[in-house]
């Protein structure tokens, strides 16, 4: 019988050697609580650092492709962050794609508790924005198309690597739903897009993480990055290729990528 800690094996296991797990595995997970369950037990197998949490599925695009219509979270481990410019190594055997995204660093904490946070309490323990590049890939087999909220969830909302861009304190003045960012492949643009693709505000997503995040019994530590959804899209990427995605004032953010084996 096929348990969510055996799934959460398979699926650590793909992240590390590159090979899909089949749905059928899946079908321990009856909720949406079921599936952070097994994030839960991935992180636990990894014995990994975590240094904050990905948002995944916060654009209407990528919900329609994976076939759901809220938005997920799931810890970013600090092994698999990269600075850019750096070569980053992916499995071949996924469909791979880079989301161009607005991060933000916390320098306070926001404790889980029992009352919402308010978006002010929430941003003045905001330090930092940083761009950012994300690499996401589906462990399951199949790849995004119609994998659903369960699935997309269990596995870590497909996050596999981070990308971080140069760090700016100074953003408040910042009109991020606005703010167009662009992506290009070897020099080619393939897609542009503005912060409100993410949510409407990736203010907003920051407030919905905070509070979602309470409601789970985590809350947000000092210290911790909130990457929140793709302005961008999802773009393919294969091993060779260059990606950049373009933040206007707040810089660039570039990866070479790599076979990994």
């Amino acid at each position: 019988m096929i348990t969510i800690p055996v799934l959460a094996a398979a699926l650590w296991e793909a992240r590390n050697y590159g090979v899909p797990v089949p749905k059928s595995m899946a079908q321990c997970l009856i909720s949406i609580d079921d599936a952070y369950r097994c994030q839960r037990h991935l992180t636990s197998l990894s014995n990994m650092s975590c240094i904050g949490w990905k948002v995944g599925a916060t654009s209407k695009a990528v919900q329609n492709m994976v076939g759901t219509n809220q938005p997920t979270t799931a810890p970013m481990f600090k092994e698999f962050c990269y600075n850019s410019g750096d070569n980053i190594p992916i499995f071949e055997t996924f469909s791979i794609g880079i989301e161009s995204e607005f991060s933000f660093r916390f320098s306070g904490n926001l404790p889980s508790r029992v009352d919402p946070y308010k978006r002010e309490e929430i941003l003045d323990a905001v330090d930092c924005v940083i761009p950012a590049l994300e690499v996401v890939g589906v462990r399951f087999q199949g790849g995004f198309k119609g994998i659903g909220a369960m699935l997309l969830t269990a596995d870590m909302a497909a996050n596999s690597e981070w990308i971080e861009g140069t760090p700016q304190k100074d953003w408040r003045q910042i009109n991020f739903k606005d703010y167009r960012v662009e992506l290009f492949k070897d020099g080619i643009q393939m897609a542009e897009g503005i912060g409100a693709n993410a949510l409407g505000d990736p203010l907003y997503v920051l407030e919905w993480t905070a509070n979602h995040l309470s409601q789970m019994g985590y809350g947000i530590k000092q210290g911790e990055i909130v990457s929140t959804g793709t302005c961008t899209g999802v773009v393919p990427v294969s091993p060779g290729e260059t990606l950049v995605a373009e933040f206007g004032g707040l810089g660039r953010v570039q990866a070479h990528f790599t076979a990994r084996t």
